[in-house]
């Protein structure tokens, strides 16, 4: 659709898109990365939500995980941790515009398992209705 056609703009909605997760390689390092996408999508995320599946199965999981808030993939701003590779982290930080990344490291995660993240808030976007 061409862009001359998004007229209006849709605000404070629940933020779409703010998953991902992969499986922890034999390192027990692994990355995840998630943020908006598309002209016009700015997200005002409130929370992140981790896990991996050893963390929520009896909390044998040691790893640590740590957020940042970063641009293009490039980690710059540490904004919080869990630990046992599980925890919800409250965020504090500015609204993202696309380009700028939510990044979560864990560290020390058990091969194999699943690591997760969901992040929680509202975002604006662009529509081809009227908008509100």
């Amino acid at each position: 659709m061409p862009v001359q056609q998004y007229k209006g703009r849709i605000t404070a909605v629940p933020l779409t898109g703010g998953q991902n997760q992969g499986i922890v390689p034999a390192s027990g390092k692994i990355t995840l990365t998630a943020g908006p996408q598309g002209l016009g999508n700015i997200w005002y995320p409130a929370q992140v939500t981790l896990s991996t599946t050893t963390g929520l199965n009896g909390g044998i999981d040691v790893s640590t995980a740590q957020v940042y808030l970063g641009s293009q993939g490039v980690p710059i701003t540490l904004v919080g941790s869990a630990f046992g590779g599980n925890g919800t982290v409250a965020l504090a930080i500015p609204s993202m515009a696309p380009g700028q990344v939510l990044i979560v490291t864990w560290t020390g995660a058990k091969t194999g398992d699943t690591a997760s993240l969901n992040i929680i808030g509202t975002m604006d976007a662009l529509t081809t209705g009227g908008g509100r």
